[in-house]
């Protein structure tokens, strides 16, 4: 009786986890952008500026104009009807300017809110970050620097937000990764004060991070580099 070997298949292969966008490169994409936005911005309130100055001028010289050809009433008429008219169109470029600055300025306030999210997300675990800002960037404000989300109509600090997202019985908990991430708020969790010398990329003190990077950069970026 012939045996046949049958080759019995150990387990399926695994699709390799989708790597994480590289933070820094992200960093220094938001640094550029903001810096290329930074400048059109004083592009255009050097144009908003002229503009002002050209309107007093001129309106400078019309009160003049005016004074100096009142007994030329016809000829005044037609001067002063032409300045009118050359202060309303400065005016109309003026209000543009304006909507312009404010448009710049919300553009410049999503994308460093897209930016400190993502990161956010990132550090807490989250497996597709920008996924998940998609999800949730109707929900995020930028309050004095700081991100911060919308709970039930109550802004509330973003690493405490993602905490209660990553609860088992929260529909985001899936987008959470098993690596053991976690942020304050859980059991034995560090505290926040660096006055011990804690270094929040090794102890994974969420918070601290998130706050170290808005108020203080240069340390943030240190500490980094020493966690390794």
């Amino acid at each position: 009786m012939t045996e046949v070997n049958e080759t019995i298949p150990v387990g399926e292969a695994q699709p390799p986890v989708a790597a994480q966008p590289d933070l820094a490169a992200q960093l220094e994409l938001l640094k550029a952008k903001n810096a290329e936005l930074i400048a059109e911005k004083q592009k255009v309130k050097s144009n908003f500026d002229e503009m002002q100055k050209q309107i007093a001028e001129l309106q400078s010289q019309s009160t003049k104009q005016k004074q100096a050809k009142l007994a030329e009433a016809g000829e005044f008429q037609q001067l002063w009807k032409d300045a009118t008219a050359t202060v309303a169109d400065k005016e109309k470029r003026i209000s543009e300017l304006e909507q312009e600055l404010e448009r710049k300025d919300a553009a410049y306030q999503q994308q460093t809110i897209q930016a400190r999210a993502v990161s956010a997300f990132q550090q807490a675990g989250v497996q597709q970050s920008e996924h998940m800002y998609a999800l949730l960037k109707d929900k995020l404000r930028l309050k004095d620097g700081s991100v911060v989300a919308l709970d039930g109509g109550v802004e509330t600090d973003l690493g405490q937000y993602l905490n209660n997202l990553r609860s088992p019985d929260s529909q985001f908990a899936y987008m959470f990764s098993g690596s053991g991430a976690r942020g304050m708020g859980t059991v034995g969790s560090t505290p926040t004060s660096l006055a011990g010398g804690a270094n929040p990329y090794v102890t994974k003190n969420f918070t601290e991070i998130i706050r170290l990077e808005n108020d203080d950069p240069e340390k943030a970026a240190r500490l980094k580099a020493q966690a390794g």
